[in-house]
């Protein structure tokens, strides 16, 4: 059950598209949202200016960062849920802190598409964050795209820690009954992994939890993993795909991509992630 959700913006026109299905969300779960708006950090740019002249600049950002915040609240206005306002500084060595800390309390953080933010760099940033800081879960709603109760889910399952978290977030705010297809790419059954059935395990636990569950087994055939489920739910109608977050190593992700940052990136379907 949902009833604390955090959106993360940084960009008040370019995410009202993006607030506006999160509201949506939060009223389909009667839960309350915390939308925080991140703003330059005004302390930061200290240097960047001649000692005259900072003040000025200190006052215009501070105005501009009021301004924005004013145009969140009329942005938000007429939500049929509680709905809170925030801002804080982007400089990442403050926004850490500082997401770690509302993430803390929440069930889930809601993350737009990259269109939805003047910085894309940042945006990742949040989702690094949460998911790798914080070990809590992030609900990707891309452009175009509307989520309100889930009742058809696909899971990505690879038998990693992570995927059994993304299994462990899904059971929280799936309907009851809910349809989930156990999707797996390419498995071998191995002891320590799959198994000699791959995916009958996590099916007959998801099952426990009256979800009805279905288990397909899929070649990818030249198409990376993320294709493949991305493919499936499309194909299939499910309202969102859940995974585990960054199975591999940040770093092997940032050279030789991997399912996160690919969906990360490009997903048309809700995503959550979970680590």
């Amino acid at each position: 059950m949902l009833k604390d959700l955090v959106a993360v913006v940084d960009d008040v026109e370019a995410s009202k598209s993006f607030l506006k299905r999160a509201v949506k969300f939060a009223e389909a779960h009667e839960a309350h949202l915390a939308v925080k708006l991140l703003t330059r950090d005004l302390y930061g740019l200290v240097g960047l200016y001649p000692f005259d002249v900072y003040p000025l600049a200190l006052h215009e950002m501070h105005a501009d960062q009021e301004a924005q915040l004013d145009q969140l609240k009329q942005t938000l206005r007429g939500a049929a849920v509680p709905v809170e306002v925030r801002g804080m500084a982007d400089d990442p060595g403050f926004a850490h802190g500082t997401l770690r800390m509302e993430g803390r309390y929440a069930d889930i953080v809601l993350v737009g598409p990259s269109n939805a933010y003047d910085d894309k760099k940042l945006r990742r940033y949040i989702i690094e964050t949460v998911l790798l800081s914080l070990g809590g879960p992030v609900l990707i709603l891309p452009e175009n795209s509307s989520l309100e109760q889930i009742n058809h889910a696909v899971l990505g399952w690879d038998a990693s820690g992570e995927a059994r978290r993304a299994a462990r977030e899904l059971l929280l705010i799936a309907q009851t009954k809910a349809r989930v297809d156990v999707v797996l790419v390419d498995p071998e059954p191995t002891p320590e992994g799959h198994g000699p059935a791959p995916g009958s395990d996590i099916a007959r636990h998801l099952a426990r939890h009256d979800f009805a569950v279905e288990v397909h087994r899929e070649v990818s055939g030249g198409l990376s993993v993320s294709n493949v489920l991305e493919q499936f739910a499309l194909a299939d109608g499910a309202d969102l795909i859940a995974i585990g977050g960054y199975a591999h190593s940040r770093v092997r992700e940032i050279f030789l991509g991997g399912v996160t940052r690919d969906l990360i990136e490009d997903a048309c379907v809700p995503v959550l992630l979970a680590r």
